[in-house]
């Protein structure tokens, strides 16, 4: 079910033809004296021709200060969301926030259910990181709700506050790193179609290839589920490919997983018989088998700054309204064994003293 929420004019479209900000539109729609009367007018006259009308009772409900905020969030399966929501849920409640949290899946079923569920329950604000297929008049709806939206890790446009990573700009030094090492036939898995966060990954691995004047073969961008069993099948599929690529670089640390997996399956060891980078750094990254060269872009550091944009909205009015937010981070390469092989890791080690972390860092710009 491809449910659109939008119905009827906004509280948005009506910011837009009166020239002025949503907030204000919202307290004139509620009769505060802190509007000026002939700002309220325009706004009042805008309403009218755009048809829009106002549900009082809602907005009273809407006007009791609530102190739960939302987190919609697209796949719990992946732990780097689950790191992710540590830290917003550690931030809010810091703040006197408590969190209700919904596991959307991918659907967007479940996400328009669960969205109107939190509008009922009257939820302060809402960090979602949007199902695909969601549609881009989505994050206007919510807005013209009266509720601040925070999007994390899936950018819908230029007019909701977003943080989330420099894809293409991290993709690139991956692939970079393994042209370094000397591979020229370098696979990229998980080309998801019509996936955004995909084609800025893809898009960087593309850049850092042409930029060395290396072929990138249609073969070689692997359509993969976004898991291990996704990272598993295009092992195989790899592996049948002539000539075959030495290197791949992985949407995520779970599609990794699941090449390294079965390269071991295989009786094959990553970084000698073939180079395999990942993305997100999970906890578990530094853990496999042999450990996993990966992005870093930081699930803590994301989170914290996902709740603090949240939180300096609900804390904003008319008169302090900031700009629309959009942050993305910049990745780091965590080099470990993976894309390396054991005896130039050690040999990248060397000179580390005992105690240190046993892994290199490829800093982002």
């Amino acid at each position: 079910m491809h449910s659109n929420i939008k119905s009827g004019p906004t509280i948005q479209d009506i910011a837009a033809s009166a020239g002025v900000s949503k907030s204000t539109v919202s307290l004139v729609l509620q009769e505060s004296p802190r509007i000026k009367a002939e700002t309220a007018e325009k706004v009042r006259v805008a309403a009218r021709a755009l048809g829009y009308v106002y549900n009082r009772g809602a907005a009273a409900l809407r006007g009791r200060r609530s102190t739960t905020i939302g987190m919609v969030i697209n796949d719990l399966t992946n732990p780097f969301f689950v790191e992710l929501l540590v830290a917003i849920e550690r931030v809010l409640a810091q703040a006197g926030y408590t969190t209700l949290m919904a596991h959307t899946a991918e659907s967007l079923e479940t996400q328009t259910r669960v969205l109107r569920s939190m509008r009922e329950q009257n939820v302060a604000g809402l960090i979602m990181s949007p199902a695909l297929g969601t549609p881009d008049s989505l994050p206007g709806e919510i807005q013209a709700w009266g509720i601040p939206l925070v999007l994390v890790m899936r950018p819908m446009g230029p007019d909701v506050d977003t943080v989330g990573v420099d894809n293409n700009y991290g993709f690139s030094l991956a692939t970079e790193h393994l042209i370094e090492q000397g591979h020229t036939r370098i696979a990229f898995v998980g080309n998801r179609t019509g996936y955004t966060v995909a084609n800025e990954r893809r898009a960087g691995y593309v850049a850092a290839m042409a930029k060395h004047a290396l072929p990138v073969s249609d073969d070689w961008l692997v359509d993969a589920e976004l898991t291990p069993n996704g990272g598993r099948n295009a092992l195989r599929a790899i592996w049948e490919m002539k000539p075959r690529p030495t290197a791949v670089v992985c949407y995520n640390d779970q599609v990794a997983v699941g090449v390294l997996h079965e390269l071991d399956r295989m009786g094959k060891r990553a970084g000698k018989a073939l180079a395999v980078v990942g993305c997100d750094n999970v906890v578990a990254a530094e853990h496999t088998n042999p450990p996993l060269t990966t992005l870093s872009a930081g699930a803590d550091r994301l989170g914290t700054i996902a709740s603090e944009t949240l939180l300096a909205r609900l804390d904003e009015t008319p008169e302090n309204e900031e700009p629309t937010v959009q942050y993305f981070a910049v990745p780091d390469l965590v080099v470990r064994e993976s894309s390396v092989g054991a005896a130039r890791h050690d040999h990248a080690k060397a000179g580390i003293k005992a105690g240190e972390k046993t892994e290199s860092i490829v800093k982002g710009r």
